[in-house]
């Protein structure tokens, strides 16, 4: 679709219609005050990021893991079952903070991402618009001051910079590598912390400390679980003992038929259809089945862990008589990482590490859960993190909130992380300022608001003339129109000009992505080949 322009029909108050169609021009205080009235009349915002968590790990997307407090959320809202992010970690978060793809917020791959000055950030827009913006957890987005949370919006903040750490003991980091900033200036990690439990403390400080103000709050908490490497404190590490001993073809099963109870899948999957790369858990030796087993004990106790936390945030905020008023936004970064315990992070300085089956989840250990587990929490969906196939993109996603008329909803239209920065201003009574803010020029945005849709609205976010490209890299990519998915991936095979060929898929046919069409339906192959070249050019 083209670059999008602030809508003029969004359902908002008379004087937001006018301003509406004048996006160059950012809303100021005082027009603010007249569309959205006193503080009580716009929610708190409250947005928290798993990272590398699988479709189905919690309990309302299928899970066996409990999960009672994220569930609780979730079935009291609306969960998005077709909700995408990017493959990977930084290119998601650069897309949540621009509404644009990540390519065109600057960010092309994982390893020193930066968000461009191009765009206007998610937590500027909404300081514009009189909101208090917080955040603890992983930025990703740049390492120096001037890319800190605090540079590009953040009132407050306390900020994993780099893509990963260790969850408890000490930081994989030495000291001459900046890893932590709190309100931009470095930071050393505090004793005897637990990176889940630090970033809730984190932002429960931070709000606790605005209580009394008259302006709204933006809170974003970026959890690092249950990203590599896989660790829990002594009292979370064993809840899950035995649980995973017959293996991840068991459990991707289970997880598919519990999933199809729910309704979040079609009734007609069949667990027979999923097509993987994993080995047979019959085909492990015993001494890799116990290690395996024991990284998705490790990998389950990581998401309890993080919906305790989830928990503890809720009951601060209904003790303080904030939560009726505060929108609770919940999505997943990318789908679960197939990366096994032999992988190491090249930018993580660090090689003593200890892989015992004792000390798994240790600080000192470094265990991911490999690929068939990952498997088994995408499943149905094909690929897993890394892949802009469905179950590299397709997250588990909810919001909840009083205005949400029935519980319980699922709602099955097409979501992308770009959707998010315009619905979070629409709840907070503002737009998107076109192709200037603050005196700057920036991009206009892709993403359009699901706030009405998931208060029940039944029109479509994204319609059959808007196209989602994704990339992530010239040969990797994958672009979206109407039910019509192409994808080329340079791992999976080539055409005579030795180029990853495109594949097209009908998704609403087949999410699963089983059955290339390009040969049977080549003119929308052609179609949307041009469209993503088009794109391309554009960057």
């Amino acid at each position: 679709m083209p670059l999008q322009r602030p809508h003029c029909w969004t359902a908002l108050l008379f004087p937001l219609l006018l301003l509406a169609c004048q996006p160059t021009n950012p809303l100021d205080e005082h027009a603010l005050e007249s569309i959205a009235g006193t503080s009580e009349t716009r929610p708190n915002i409250l947005l928290i990021v798993a990272d590398d968590m699988g479709y189905t790990d919690i309990g309302s997307f299928g899970s066996e893991i409990p999960t009672p407090h994220l569930d609780t959320l979730a079935m009291s809202g609306v969960r998005f079952v077709n909700f995408h992010a990017a493959p990977s970690c930084s290119p998601t978060r650069a897309m949540l903070m621009s509404g644009v793809t990540n390519r065109e917020a600057g960010v092309a791959g994982t390893v020193d991402p930066v968000l461009s000055n191009n765009v206007a950030p998610l937590p500027a827009l909404l300081q514009d618009a009189g909101y208090r913006t917080y955040m603890a957890g992983k930025w990703h987005l740049g390492h120096e001051p001037e890319q800190s949370p605090t540079a590009r919006g953040f009132d407050a903040s306390y900020a994993l910079v780099r893509a990963g750490d260790n969850h408890l003991g000490t930081s994989n980091f030495p000291s001459d590598i900046v890893a932590y900033r709190e309100n931009g200036h470095v930071v050393d990690l505090p004793d005897n912390w637990f990176s889940t439990e630090l970033y809730t403390n984190k932002l429960i400080e931070l709000l606790r400390a605005g209580e009394g103000a008259e302006q709204p709050w933006f809170g974003y908490l970026a959890f690092t679980a249950p990203h590599w490497p896989l660790q829990a404190p002594s009292d979370w590490r064993d809840r899950a003992v035995g649980r995973y001993d017959a293996g991840y073809d068991v459990l991707r099963a289970t997880r598919i038929n519990r999933t199809r109870e729910l309704g979040i899948i079609p009734e007609t999957t069949s667990v027979g259809d999923y097509v993987g790369i994993a080995p047979a858990w019959e085909s492990l030796d015993p001494e890799s089945q116990r290690q395996q087993a024991r990284a998705m004990e490790l990998y389950a106790a990581m998401v309890e862990n993080m919906d305790f936390h989830v928990g503890r945030i809720v009951e601060y905020l209904k003790a303080s008589g904030q939560f009726d008023e505060t929108v609770i936004l919940f999505f997943s970064d990318n789908g679960a990482s197939g990366a096994d315990s032999s992988f190491r992070a090249r930018t993580i300085p660090r090689t003593d590490w200890d892989n015992s089956l004792s000390n798994m989840g240790h600080e000192g250990s470094f265990v991911a859960i490999g690929r068939g587990w990952a498997e088994a929490t995408t499943a149905p969906y094909r690929n897993v993190k890394g892949s802009l196939y469905e179950g590299g993109t397709r997250a588990a996603a909810f919001l909840s909130h009083d205005s949400i008329p029935q519980g319980g909803n699922i709602d099955r239209g097409y979501l992308t992380v770009m959707d998010v920065l315009p619905t979070l201003l629409e709840i907070a009574g503002s737009v998107h300022p076109g192709i200037e803010f603050q005196g700057q020029p920036v991009l206009p945005i892709r993403g359009r608001s699901f706030w009405e849709r998931a208060k029940g609205n039944p029109a479509p976010v994204h319609d059959d003339s808007d196209i989602i490209p994704w990339m992530t890299s010239d040969e990797r990519a994958a672009l979206v129109r109407g039910e019509w998915k192409i994808v080329r991936e340079s791992a999976r095979g080539e055409n005579a000009d030795g180029q990853s060929a495109w594949k097209l898929y009908h998704l609403a046919d087949d999410p699963w992505e089983l059955t290339d069409l390009s040969a049977v339906r080549p003119e929308i192959a052609a179609t949307l080949i041009a469209l993503w070249n088009d794109y391309r050019a554009e960057l």
